[in-house]
């Protein structure tokens, strides 16, 4: 096992010195037009973010949108559509003063009267509205003034609100009482939507009435100066990675989201192909649904729990581009904790078949959902499957489609018991972000815990951040002992782009702005 892990570490660290040498080379002069076509593993269920965790439309989109609050590059919240945000001394009202000349791509210039549109919006439909839980009121006194007053004090409120995994974008207005998925596509980003087709593309093109955000120089995290160089972002869904590197040698497409290791391996000496490592991209795993027998006993789950062979299963659905660790943070992050290491990667299945014939399971079926759309996730799912038989289980396997996997993972009697997932915990989900899909109305167990509900509270609440992380601790423990999602591994990601894709900077997701393709 270690002389495998130090396989995977060789990969990498060959992937990351070739990305050095390509960020140490002098930048080229910026050009402006053309179109870049980028190679996306899936296509997304829908283009309103307020409805939507998945990356597939966040990819796309983030390009079209901007928020109030984002994070910048170290993961620390900053301003993007606000110009300046003042807390009161006792902690509970932020007061955003916004930045003037922005204006929507249907010409409309932004007012408070949409940033609170948007942010009533996604109270009522959000996937992750319990961020906006500790609100007591929101307000626009004028046109340039936001006010949103808290119910108690949350440190780490802005935390949230900066999150981008289901983000607070700003929208028009008269999209306040769109239905979750019915929003049109208007923002105020450096993109604007052209045309959808789905399972074939998405086309946006440069908003000629884009004003940068003058405070930066260049990119950070989600924010910064953001300038449109490229006339048309042409995003086309290729599911084969065979096509996708393929076409990436030819000229086909400019960039890729995805490149598997053994190509990975084999472009890292093609001069004309740039890749692009993001390690420890997102948590391989599975939400559990506590609400669909046998599953809601914990000793049932338990059993899948302790007998599945996280390294197996990893190493099958990434070609041996993961790291095994138990956290739901990564290490050398501030909330990393192994807290419920003794339930991960057991891999007894002897013991399995011990607990699940003594919690009186009778050969039920459990279903397994998984996303064909993501090769990564529906191999895993093939490995977890047999595993899964092998301790005593009756399992079926139902692959399904983005929006039809989305639609049933948020309901209780979906007609599933675990469903496969990317649980990103980098640059874009802190703390906060991967929990909040367990934690009451959201959650995706669909059983009520009030003793992870009131953890979660404590978390947003604690008065230090050794207090948070603390509280954190605590929460991923009870994750593990309710048997709240499976965790699989952390899958390492492989970006590329031609080498005529200037300015390009890897990133959880694309950023397609400060970008420019030479010749």
């Amino acid at each position: 096992m270690l002389a495998f892990a130090h396989a995977r570490i060789r990969l990498a660290t060959a992937l990351v010195a070739g990305l050095a040498l390509v960020a140490a080379a002098p930048a080229s002069a910026q050009k402006r037009g053309g179109t870049a076509v980028i190679a996306q593993e899936a296509g997304p269920a829908t283009l309103d973010m307020h409805f939507s965790t998945n990356i597939a439309t966040r990819n796309v989109v983030m390009q079209v949108y901007e928020q109030l609050m984002t994070r910048d590059e170290s993961n620390a919240p900053m301003l993007e559509l606000a110009e300046s945000m003042d807390q009161s001394a006792d902690g509970l009202t932020y007061t955003f003063k916004l930045r003037k000349g922005v204006t929507f791509h249907n010409g409309q210039k932004m007012t408070s009267a949409d940033v609170l549109a948007s942010f009533e919006r996604f109270a009522k439909i959000g996937l992750q509205k319990s961020v906006l839980d500790p609100v007591a009121t929101m307000s626009a006194p004028d046109a340039d003034t936001f006010v949103i007053v808290l119910k108690q004090k949350v440190p780490a409120f802005l935390e949230e609100l900066s999150q981008f995994a289901n983000p607070i974008v700003i929208m028009p207005a008269d999209q306040k009482d769109r239905a979750g998925g019915k929003a049109d596509v208007v923002g105020t980003g450096p993109y604007q939507f052209v045309e959808w087709v789905p399972d074939s593309h998405v086309r946006l093109k440069r908003f000629d009435g884009y004003a940068p955000d003058t405070r930066h120089k260049g990119t950070t995290g989600f924010g910064g100066h953001k300038v449109a160089w490229l006339d048309e972002l042409d995003f086309r869904y290729v599911k084969e990675a065979v096509a996708r590197v393929a076409g990436l040698e030819t000229g086909q497409f400019h960039l890729s989201e995805d490149v598997p290791t053994k190509a990975a391996k084999r472009l890292k000496d093609n001069r004309n192909v740039v890749l692009h490592p993001v390690q420890r991209w997102w948590i391989h795993g599975t939400w559990v649904n506590h609400a669909n027998p046998p599953f809601d006993k914990v000793e049932i789950r338990r059993a899948m729990q302790i007998g599945l062979d996280m390294e197996e299963i990893m190493d099958v659905a990434t070609d041996g581009a993961f790291d095994l660790q138990p956290g739901f943070q990564y290490p050398g992050t501030p909330y990393y904790t192994d807290a419920g290491k003794q339930y991960y990667n057991v891999n007894d299945k002897k013991k399995a078949a011990e607990l699940l014939k003594a919690a009186g399971y009778k050969g039920e079926e459990i279903v397994v959902m998984t996303l064909p759309a993501y090769q990564s996730m529906y191999d895993a799912a093939v490995v977890m499957a047999e595993q899964m038989k092998q301790i005593g289980f009756k399992v079926r396997m139902d692959p399904v489609d983005l929006p039809t996997g989305a639609a049933r993972q948020r309901k209780a009697d979906g007609g599933w018991h675990v469903s496969f997932t990317g649980l990103g915990t980098g640059p874009s989900v802190g703390p906060f972000g991967a929990l909040v899909l367990m934690v009451g109305a959201n959650s995706l167990n669909h059983a009520p815990d009030p003793v992870f509900d009131r953890l979660y509270a404590e978390m947003q609440t604690g008065a230090t951040l050794e207090a948070r992380k603390a509280t954190f601790a605590k929460a991923q423990e009870r994750l593990y002992e309710q048997v709240k999602m499976l965790k699989m591994g952390d899958l390492t990601k492989v970006q590329a782009a031609r080498s005529n894709v200037k300015g390009f900077i890897p990133y959880r997701i694309p950023r397609l702005w400060n970008v420019w393709l030479e010749g």
